[in-house]
């Protein structure tokens, strides 16, 4: 059960500094906290088109999720040759 805790306020951690870098509005900060609860981080950036949300903070949250994905992928090259 701690364990779930702690896993629960990393979470909310996480998704509270997303939407402060993004510069959301509060109420798109809570959709979207909202979406990533209910879908989990994965499901929620492949769902991006689908949100409630200003196409100005679409584009922000789709270009963070390409910034993940680039440093997935530099990281998977790294292991891959290592």
């Amino acid at each position: 059960m701690t364990r779930q805790i702690i896993q629960n306020i990393k979470q909310e951690n996480v998704i509270e500094l997303m939407c402060e870098v993004l510069e959301l509005s509060e109420s798109s900060e809570k959709k979207v906290t909202r979406a990533v609860e209910k879908l989990g981080i994965q499901a929620f950036f492949t769902s991006i088109d689908a949100l409630d949300v200003e196409e100005v903070e679409k584009d922000r949250i789709k270009a963070l999720k390409e910034v993940i994905e680039a440093k997935a992928k530099s990281l998977e090259a790294l292991e891959g040759g290592q």
